[in-house]
């Protein structure tokens, strides 16, 4: 009769499922960090790739100190069976913003966020 073999450090092999935000970005042009609204350009698309991930938010937020409180919900996508995404129609709004994105578990227990910054140049 032959001993199981235990993994090096016995502990039995963990899956992670912990929400994880792999990468984040619009559809729009990008320059040293910052997202560009080019000129009569008045929707974007953003995506969100994620991992161990249900749902996730996109919220605008001004830039500044203490603009959390007035942040706004964008929406959210809760079928990332094609990656999570969501179109934004901002209309002709200027934009020099926080878009942050915020990854709900599946475990139902952790989250992930990112940001990514928005800006309308100066014409």
């Amino acid at each position: 009769m032959q001993k199981e073999t235990a993994n090096l450090n016995n502990q039995p092999n963990q899956i992670d499922t912990h929400a994880q935000l792999l990468k984040v970005y619009t559809d729009l042009p990008e320059n040293e960090g910052w997202y560009v609204v080019p000129k009569n350009v008045h929707e974007m698309t953003i995506y969100a790739e994620a991992k161990n991930v249900d749902t996730v938010l996109f919220w605008l937020a001004q830039t500044g100190t203490e603009t959390w409180s007035k942040r706004q919900l964008l929406g959210y996508d809760q079928d990332g069976s094609d990656g999570f995404s969501l179109k934004w129609e901002f209309g002709k709004q200027v934009l020099l913003d926080h878009i942050f994105i915020q990854a709900l578990g599946s475990d139902f227990s952790t989250m992930d966020d990112a940001t990514i910054n928005v800006i309308t140049p100066e014409e």
